[in-house]
């Protein structure tokens, strides 16, 4: 039998993104836009967009973003508002990015 363990601490939602170069200014204008829906949810503590600075690197994005809990992620991720923009952006057709996402807790750390 597995147990779950469930913690009440923050969780860590982080995307990694494979994305053309050409693609990039455009996708972090429209993060911006969209953290609009985001940024104001119950349970929201930070978001950042990182961008790679070599262009060898395989994800040029990575979203890392702190909820109060994962429930509050899915609430404010699953809202109509939110939906309907991200749905308009991933099916036009110069959009061929592919994104790679998990939630995470701390395992270790170092300040």
């Amino acid at each position: 039998m597995h147990h779950r363990v469930f913690r009440r601490e923050p969780v860590t939602f982080i995307n990694v993104f494979e994305i053309g170069e050409d693609e990039i200014d455009t996708f972090i204008t429209k993060w911006k836009e969209r953290s609009r829906f985001t940024t104001s949810a119950d349970g929201f503590i930070s978001a950042e967009l990182f961008r790679s600075i070599d262009a060898d690197t395989h994800f040029k994005l990575i979203n890392v973003t702190k909820w109060a809990g994962r429930a509050h992620f899915e609430a404010a991720t699953h809202a109509a508002e939110f939906r309907a923009e991200l749905d308009d952006y991933q099916t036009d057709d110069s959009c061929t990015w592919t994104p790679s996402r998990g939630f995470y807790h701390t395992a270790a750390r170092f300040d």
